[in-house]
């Protein structure tokens, strides 16, 4: 299994919905909008392993909920039921859940969030 591969196919294709995207953490002080986005979870499914990618769409408190949920349609519509195809992997996206966590949870930010479930297979 090539954990980085899967993180760099993920970086790839967010790059190409949004220019501010991070695995795992954002940088200090962050422009808003922007994206970070994690391997949660890995389990061996012989013989794929099936993995969660949480995707979250930060904007700052008070602004329009419209900007952070038209990126996250758009993140959406080409990742759902995705297959990415690597010389060593291929990868399926299947969408688990979405949800809006408002700046009264947050304090400093509101989001969108998503789960996927990635089954992949390895050579």
């Amino acid at each position: 299994m090539d954990t980085n591969g899967v993180a760099d196919a993920v970086l790839n294709y967010l790059l190409t919905k949004h220019p501010r995207v991070y695995r795992n953490i954002a940088e200090q002080s962050p422009v808003f909008p922007y994206v970070v986005f994690k391997i949660d979870t890995i389990t061996n499914t012989y013989p794929s392993f099936d993995m969660y990618l949480v995707v979250n769409i930060y904007d700052e408190p008070g602004a329009s909920v419209r900007t952070i949920e038209a990126l996250g349609d758009s993140i959406d519509f080409g990742l759902e039921q995705k297959v990415i195809n690597g010389t060593d992997m291929s990868l399926r996206f299947g969408l688990e859940q979405r949800q809006y966590v408002s700046s009264e949870d947050l304090i400093d930010a509101q989001l969108v969030n998503f789960r996927y479930v990635i089954r992949g297979y390895f050579s």
